[in-house]
């Protein structure tokens, strides 16, 4: 029986575990951004992280959209490995993007970005909309939502505080806190959290910090709508952490279309039962989420 039970629980993880990225056909940077490449497909996706994370977040979707689109996988500076930079980080990434896109002659570039990815993906789309072929953001918002009931000093005094704290620490602390104290919260299966702290644990702490300071500090509600563009916002909903405060998927989805109501052309889908990292916990129902938003894309 114990054999019977570990193999359904190895079967289990196998299924619900990102598959690995291809290996890349090309590597390079284009100013503070790193870039792999893969597949070769009439339209191009560009997958962006989220906050200490790398593209291996997202080697699931990379993996299956490979064959179909070509692709190419940004690491933002600090990050798996990259080395950090000044700020102001945001200007300097996007900026850095748009550079991108003209050196490789992209046109109309789908971007999917999770988390702090997907609201950079906002940030793009109300600076060069017309460039953009469309957004896909999995809980990346284009203010972080417990702003949303703050004051901007109180905002501040909690980007501080939290960019003193992950600054202090070291890199063997931070990966601690991350596995321990963070990851458990965005991610629902012990094994995930374990497979995602392998590489959020890699990120430098003072970068981090600076990341989250600035996106913490962001509110792009008044740009709005210069975003001219397809948007889809992905909304993970679990009741057992957010249930007090939002009682019913429905709530969910009301609440961030609420965020987002001045972008012309966003539209907010639900994948229940999943957290933050919900290409993790719910691989198939993100995959159909997205394969929906692209089909929907002019």
């Amino acid at each position: 029986m114990a054999i019977v039970s570990s193999a359904i629980v190895a079967l289990s993880l196998a299924l619900s575990a990102p598959a690995a990225a291809p290996v890349p056909s090309a590597t390079f940077d284009v100013g503070s951004i790193h870039v792999q490449e893969y597949g070769s497909g009439a339209r191009t996706l560009v997958f962006i992280p989220g906050l200490t994370c790398g593209p291996e977040e997202w080697s699931g979707e990379i993996a299956r959209l490979a064959p179909k689109y070509r692709i190419y996988a940004l690491t933002l500076p600090g990050f798996d490995g990259r080395p950090a930079i000044a700020g102001p980080l945001f200007q300097t990434v996007t900026g850095d993007f748009w550079k991108f896109v003209s050196l490789k002659g992209i046109e109309k570039p789908i971007v999917i970005g999770h988390s702090l990815g997907g609201t950079m993906g906002f940030v793009l789309a109300t600076q060069q909309p017309a460039r953009l072929g469309g957004v896909i953001a999995l809980d990346g918002l284009p203010i972080y939502p417990s702003d949303v009931f703050s004051t901007p000093a109180k905002v501040k005094a909690a980007a501080d505080a939290g960019a003193a704290a992950m600054a202090a620490q070291t890199q063997a602390q931070f990966a601690a806190y991350e596995h321990d104290r963070t990851l458990p919260y965005l991610v629902t299966a012990p094994a995930d959290v374990d497979a995602i702290a392998a590489y959020a644990g890699k990120a430098d702490p003072k970068a981090t910090a600076e990341w989250f300071r600035e996106d913490i500090e962001l509110d792009l509600r008044p740009d709005l709508a210069k975003a001219d563009v397809p948007i889809v916002l992905l909304a993970p909903y679990d009741a057992t952490l957010e249930g007090t405060y939002l009682p019913t998927a429905e709530a969910k989805r009301s609440f961030y279309a609420g965020i987002v109501k001045n972008a012309p052309h966003a539209s907010v889908v639900v994948i229940p039962n999943a957290r933050h990292f919900a290409m993790y916990d719910r691989p198939q129902e993100t995959s159909d989420a997205i394969d929906a938003a692209l089909a929907s894309f002019p």
